[in-house]
């Protein structure tokens, strides 16, 4: 950690010191839930509604994807240049230091 090379150069004995501490437990993390709707059955290979998810919640979710009026290959080309553009930012943020 950076602030653990600063303090380690302006405060003696700090690497003891730390030693002693009680070590910090990890914060669990919440497992985050997937927005999806649906899974691929596999016994037949086909995309159903996943358990739990209320059909007319599904239609609503189709009901605002049809109004976008984005087709699923730009939503794969969008999907690119997001991953494109994020490798791009880290690599400048990777620069920088």
């Amino acid at each position: 950690m950076r602030l653990d090379g600063l303090a380690g150069a302006g405060i003696p004995y700090y690497s003891l010191m730390k030693k002693a501490l009680p070590a910090a437990t990890p914060a669990k993390k919440k497992k985050l839930k997937s927005g999806r709707l649906t899974e691929i059955d596999p016994k037949t290979k086909k995309p159903r509604l996943k358990k739990g998810v209320d059909p007319v919640r599904a239609v609503e979710i189709l009901y605002m994807f049809e109004n976008t009026d984005v087709l699923p290959n730009q939503i794969e080309e969008m999907k690119v240049t997001i991953a494109n553009l994020q490798a791009r930012v880290k690599k400048l943020e990777d620069w920088q230091e």
